[in-house]
């Protein structure tokens, strides 16, 4: 509980402090909020959080809390379920899935799969949402730098998710670096920073609790205090008992000594039953009693009760313990010895044979040197973890376990198997440091290739050197050889995009394609496999393109395709060109990823998405899947994802004229792709940069922009992307004088793409050969260009109109181009293209048509979002199983349907489809 301890006075001077929790308390009504409070140790957080608290109760509102113990930091879910305790009957009324997940998550249920960790999440955002509409709720969690890692990300979780629920959570903590702080510059969480109390204050709190201090110590205390209020209680306490107060060391380390003074006068009795209340990973009494037994015999609590101990550092409530303050606890554990603590830990461990995950901690903390026995005890108890969707404390749990490991291969599979954890989880940092540790093992070969992948299985957005990915394809054609065909695939996969982001040279992917070629007949789909096909797409650049269109034609006949490998084909489909391909991959793969909460892979998912959608001209698509990819990229620790999903912003902006807003999102991107040195990234700025100043209408500028991205000696060249934007550069070069140069550019691509057959690579070809023709030759280029825009997109067959119209007016046949101009203009202004359709009715204006630019219809009034929530429900989805989709509460998505019908001009579901742009509810 984080209102004990609390007395009279410890608010004095924290006014402003107060108006802000009153304020958000306030505005519970109308909307629900985050916030986090930061400060020191004994600065006042935990009585600001507890007159919070006592506000919300006088409000009629519910109230739920929980407080981390750095001792409890590898238990799972245990601030969560403490957090939930009250409202966690209501659970029945979640969906099945959910309530599975949840209670699996807290041990209360079985089930044949192990919960994933944003299901988890999702279904304490849904019962947070329920008990919230029967009564406004507020959530405080005090200490949450020691919460721990699966209760700490499903907060954040719920932190970034909270502005449609009548709910405030309130969130105090120590400072903490930022790369622990998860909800840092998200602008759906605010953040205050608790300092000390100013002088009037911190006098007045001295004087209220020792008023009888002379003058002259009493300015030696307001001095040292430094407006910490636990100091202004505490020094003055520990002058009284002769202590040294005012020493050198820092003010927490003071009163961490203060508190341990206090031990002096206790019994030694009293202070083991203290050190195990400070070792112990829970806070009921019984596990104590029974503790104390064993480790001071029966006396040591007669009756099975235990004395009141040391009253001013450990309460006892009932059932439960509380310190007085997390500094208390850190006085006693440094005040023992190591051997005092190791006997308080075996003590537990023989008292909680009814609990295995904690007695496993405790024996593993009571053990010094090498423990094979224990180490397997800490495997089963991650085993247990895993099935309980809580990946944090397994991988805990197995890296204690190597450090008891009995050998080189125990200890290399333990750090090996909590690097794999760490991987699915999305810490890059931890994989890094476990790999490290393992590489200095001596591995057998399968070990030693499982290293090699997980050295690369990062580096899906980073670039890596020549040697890097040599020793992946070595690794792999070792896998080979030993009949490990399926991990050899793996590694490839990794090579081959390591070669995407940074071009290693020929030789290297000469080497790539040979290894992957042996594999065909090792795979149960041979050479169609979808491992295959993305290192092939990805690594062999155009050489290999019509092999993998062939296979994805094949595959797109199947619909029992597991959702990763079905966003391998998106990726395959996307690097050849075939974005209406990859589109179609893109679907299923999302929807699989999103049910199975695999919310790393659906970022890049969404990311193919995105870009796939906007080369299509399916900008209803590009905009909710690059919103939604950036926001996942961030929740799951992808900086280069969420660079590209920032990209893909830019460009519709771009394309939208939409300047100031294209412009943030480029800088953002630009940031990463610099620091990285991500050539495709960087690239892909470029483009950025060429639709910017294509939709400001300023041709010039967007060449040269554009032009980077062809250039063999510019950093900005990528040999694939660049075939992908050469419609662009063409239509910069016709309307800025830059012909020659543009039409060499094109001849040297035509010859590289002779033997691609990818649709969007054609397209891109066949537009730039008209827009580069001379007046005279263009007749027959047109032809070919329109052959291939039945299946094509709107954005392609506008543009082609626009340049056919702007032709045939030209050539004096005014009558025939006002046909395709006015095609095009609408198109336009369905897009809300804004330069390319001005240009449209210039041309038009050209011909002798007066014209008038419509209004751009439909979903361009709606944030991406209400676009994505406006598909789906569409499509015939309840509340809750969009929300399922998107990760979100269904109170969120009944507000955002409230307001999406008055954009639409509409009131009920049922006039969604009708409202929305013929298509817009496919995919």
């Amino acid at each position: 509980m984080v209102e004990s301890w609390t007395g009279p006075g410890e608010l004095v001077g924290r006014e402003a402090d107060l108006a802000l929790v009153t304020g958000l308390l306030e505005a519970v009504g109308d909307r629900g909020c985050a916030h986090v409070i930061t400060g020191e140790a004994g600065i006042g957080k935990t009585s600001l959080l507890a007159a919070a608290g006592a506000e919300a109760r006088r409000r009629g509102m519910t109230v739920l809390t929980t407080r981390g113990a750095e001792s409890e930091r590898h238990l799972p879910y245990a601030a969560l379920h403490d957090l939930l305790r009250q409202v966690l009957p209501q659970a029945d009324t979640l969906p099945a899935r959910h309530r599975e997940a949840l209670l699996g998550a807290f041990g209360m249920s079985v089930s044949e799969q192990a919960p994933e960790r944003f299901f988890v999440a999702l279904a304490a955002l849904e019962l947070i949402a329920e008990a919230a509409s029967a009564r406004p709720l507020l959530m405080v969690v005090d200490d949450m730098q020691w919460v721990d890692a699966a209760s700490r990300d499903t907060i954040e979780f719920l932190a970034r998710r909270l502005e449609s629920e009548p709910a405030v959570l309130l969130v105090a903590r120590r400072p903490v670096p930022a790369d622990e702080d998860g909800t840092s510059g998200d602008p759906a969480v605010g953040h205050s920073v608790l300092r000390g109390l100013d002088p009037e204050a911190s006098r007045t709190l001295l004087v209220l609790r020792a008023p009888s201090l002379s003058p002259a110590v009493e300015r030696r205390v307001l001095d040292e205090a430094q407006g910490n209020p636990l100091a202004l209680l505490e020094l003055p306490v520990a002058l009284k008992q002769g202590q040294a107060a005012f020493d050198v060391l820092p003010l927490t380390a003071r009163l961490e000594r203060a508190f341990a003074a206090r031990l002096a006068g206790v019994d030694a009795a009293t202070r083991r039953l203290l050190l195990l209340a400070a070792v112990n990973d829970g806070d009921r009494v019984t596990d104590l009693v029974a503790a104390a037994k064993i480790l001071s015999g029966p006396a040591a609590a007669p009756d099975g009760i235990l004395p009141d101990i040391a009253p001013d550092l450990l309460k006892i409530d009932g059932p439960r313990t509380e310190f007085r303050h997390p500094l208390v606890r850190s006085a006693i554990w440094h005040s023992a010895s190591a051997r005092e603590r190791r006997a308080a830990h075996q003590a537990l461990a023989e008292a909680l044979v009814a609990d295995p995950d904690r007695r496993a901690w405790h024996l593993a903390a009571a053990t010094t040197g090498i423990d094979e026995q224990v180490a397997a005890a800490l495997d089963a108890a991650a085993d247990r973890a895993l099935e309980r969707g809580a990946p944090s404390s397994a991988e805990a749990w197995l890296e204690r376990a190597a450090e008891l490991s009995a050998d080189d291969g125990h200890r290399g599979g333990r750090l090996l198997r909590a690097a794999e954890i760490a991987f699915e989880r999305g810490r890059s940092d931890s994989v890094q440091q476990l790999i490290d540790r393992a590489r200095a093992l001596r591995l057998d070969a399968s070990a030693q290739a499982r290293l090699n992948w997980l050295d690369s299985a990062f580096d899906d957005g980073t670039p890596g050197d020549a040697a890097g990915i040599r020793r992946l394809v070595g690794s792999a054609d070792r896998a080979r050889t030993d009949g490990e065909f399926d991990l050899a695939a793996d590694l490839l996969v990794g090579a081959a995009i390591r070669c995407w982001w940074a071009e290693p040279g020929p030789g290297i992917r000469a080497e790539l394609m040979a290894t992957a070629d042996s594999l065909t007949g090792g795979l149960s789909h041979g050479d169609a496999d979808p491992r295959l096909l993305a290192a092939w797409a990805v690594g062999g650049r155009f050489t290999r393109h019509r092999h993998v269109v062939d296979r994805l034609n094949w595959w797109a006949e199947r619909g029992d395709v597991d959702p990763a490998a079905t966003g391998l084909l998106a990726r395959a489909a996307f690097v050849c060109g075939e974005f209406a391909r990859a589109l179609h991959f893109t679907r299923p793969a999302r929807d699989g990823l999103r049910l199975e909460g695999r919310l790393g892979l659906l970022a890049q998912v969404l990311v193919l998405e995105t870009f796939a959608a906007m080369y299509l001209g399916r900008w209803d698509l590009t905009a909710p899947a690059a919103d939604e990819a950036e926001r996942l990229a961030v929740e799951t620790r992808q900086p280069v994802w969420e660079a590209c999903a920032l990209l893909g912003r830019a460009n519709l902006a771009g394309l939208r004229g939409e300047t100031e807003a294209a412009e943030t999102s480029l800088a953002k991107a630009e940031r990463v792709a610099l620091m990285t040195g991500n050539e495709a990234v960087i690239n892909g700025a470029q483009l950025s940069h060429g639709l910017i100043e294509l939709g400001r209408q300023r041709p010039e500028t967007a060449f040269h922009q554009l032009r980077r991205m062809m250039d063999e000696g510019d950093h900005a060249y990528h040999p694939v992307q660049q075939a992908w934007a050469i419609d662009y550069l063409a239509e910069a070069a016709a309307a800025s004088g830059h012909l020659a140069e543009a039409r060499t550019v094109l001849t040297r691509l035509e010859q590289i793409l002779e033997s691609t057959p990818a649709d969007g690579v054609m397209r891109a070809i066949r537009y730039a050969r008209v827009a580069l023709s001379d007046d005279g030759d263009a007749e027959h280029l047109f032809k070919d260009a329109y052959d291939l825009s039945a299946a094509a997109s709107p954005w392609y067959r506008a543009r082609l109109d626009l340049a056919h119209g702007a032709w045939l007016r030209r050539g004096r046949r005014t009558a025939e181009a006002r046909g395709p101009l006015r095609s095009a203009q609408s198109a336009f202004d369905t897009l809300g293209a804004a330069a390319w359709s001005a240009r449209a009715a210039r041309e038009l204006r050209a011909s002798g048509l007066k014209t008038e630019r419509a209004a751009a219809q439909g979903t361009p009034r709606l944030s991406a979002q209400e676009w994505q929530i406006a598909r789906l429900a569409a499509q015939g989805l309840s509340n809750r199983d969009i929300a399922q989709q998107l990760y979100l509460s269904h109170r969120t998505i009944s507000s955002h349907l409230y307001n999406i019908f008055p954009k639409l001009g509409i009131t009920s579901r049922a006039q969604l489809r009708g409202a929305l742009p013929t298509g817009a509810d496919d995919q």
